[in-house]
Formats: C-alpha cells, sequence, structure tokens
C-alpha cells in the first residue's frame, strides 16, 4: 500500500476537492525542444531591460525534468537548474550557480539543496511549499549564503498575457536570504512578494519586496526559440 501512495494522490485529491494545479506550472512535455522565455524587468536592482530563461523538458522513461537556464549578457549562463516532475508537484533536484565578482569574472558555484519541493500541484491544505538552499559566499571564505521561499496558494485570476487572456493562479511569496560568517556574524533578510502561474504558459509574472534591497519585479512579455533568441543577440 505504501508503494502505490503516491499513485493514488491524484485521486484522493480529486475526491476531496481539492484544486489541481498542475497545467498552470510550464508545460513541459510541450518544451522537449526548449523555449525562451523574456520578461521585462519591474524592479529597481537588476538595471538590465529585460531578463532571459531558456527552459527545456525533457521526457525520459522513469521520470520527466525541466531545465532552467538564466542567461546573463548575451548567452552566459548565471543559473542552472534540474527540477523533476512528480505526481504532486516539482522537486528541485540541482542547482548551479554562476555569480559575477567584482573582477568581471564568473566562478561556478554547485548549491546544496536543503529542502527541495519547489512547485505544489495540490496546494488546497493551505500550507507552504517552498525550499532552501545553501551554498559559499562568492570572495568570502569561512561564509555561507542561506535562501529560503515559500510560496503560499491564494487563489485563481484572470490576466492578459502575450495579447491573450489566460486563467492563472497567484501565490504570495515570504522568503530569506541570509549569510553566516564565523568572524563577522549572521545577517538574515527577509522578503515578501508574488507570483502569477498562466495556464498552459508557466510563470508570467513575478514580484519581490526586498525592503532597505530594493525590488526585484518581472512581466512576460516573449516567447522564442533558442535559434532566434542566438540570432538576435550575435
Amino acid at each position: 500500500m505504501i508503494r502505490l501512495l503516491p499513485l493514488l494522490l491524484p485521486l484522493l485529491a480529486a475526491c476531496s476537492g481539492e484544486p489541481d494545479i498542475r497545467d498552470y506550472y510550464y508545460p513541459v512535455r510541450e518544451l522537449t525542444d526548449g523555449l525562451v522565455y523574456e520578461y521585462r524587468n519591474t524592479g529597481n536592482v537588476n538595471q538590465d531591460s529585460s531578463e532571459f530563461w531558456y527552459y527545456l523538458g525533457v521526457d525520459r522513461d522513469t521520470a520527466l525534468y525541466l531545465s532552467a537556464t538564466r542567461y546573463d549578457r548575451g548567452v552566459t549562463p548565471a543559473q542552472v537548474s534540474t527540477e523533476r516532475v512528480r505526481n504532486e508537484g516539482a522537486y528541485l533536484q540541482s542547482l548551479t550557480l554562476y555569480p559575477l565578482l567584482p573582477d568581471g569574472e564568473r566562478i561556478r558555484t554547485d548549491v546544496e539543496i536543503l529542502y527541495d519541493r519547489t512547485f505544489p500541484f495540490f496546494p488546497g491544505d493551505g500550507l507552504a511549499t517552498g525550499f532552501r538552499i545553501r551554498f559559499p559566499a562568492p570572495g568570502t571564505p569561512g561564509a555561507d549564503n542561506y535562501v529560503s521561499l515559500n510560496r503560499y496558494y491564494r487563489g485563481d485570476t484572470t490576466l492578459t498575457v502575450l495579447g491573450e487572456e489566460y486563467e492563472a493562479v497567484v501565490f504570495d511569496l515570504q522568503g530569506e536570504v541570509s549569510q553566516r560568517d564565523v568572524r563577522l556574524g549572521d545577517i538574515s533578510p527577509t522578503f515578501t512578494g508574488y507570483e502569477i502561474y498562466a495556464r498552459g504558459v508557466g510563470l508570467v509574472e513575478h514580484y519581490r519586496d526586498l525592503g532597505p534591497g530594493g525590488e526585484v519585479g518581472g512581466k512576460l512579455i516573449r516567447r522564442i526559440g533558442m535559434e532566434e533568441y542566438a540570432a538576435q543577440i550575435r
């Protein structure tokens, strides 16, 4: 019976009336050729006009995966992650960062995943879903950075994206970006915000209030193939 439980979760959820929002996450099975999502910058931290993410779905015999790469200044990877898509949600499997150092170079930083559930497909219980990661602070020996993010399902809505009206779901965010330094002590600034996911598209709008650190946000304005994206930045 224990081994059958994951297979029964969608049926149990449907019987209990709990919302199933898997169709609002990225359409992984339709992204086998990959698409670049362009988000117009609406915050004041990142000075670039847009942010680009390349999403690729990998459908294997035994599992379904979503690869996400954020590009900076053309085709330079700034972040690469892989999520495994299961019956009950998406789970972070790997994450690599390439932070920009003061000298202009990037250093590969592998992330330790402390808690891995990134997106729930059945959020009706009102509980938070999120992740927590740890990685060494670039250029600061003996210091570790921690990032936590919790998503709280608010409900459904409709909005216009890419010239069309979509059904969507909204999540409220609560998170923390902290640094633990054996010499200087700990700092743990927090942030709040929201995310909106459209049916059949994925994330279409996001916002984070970092307090004194400023605001981070973006709205989806375009989806294009990798070839088209590469051609426009040559």
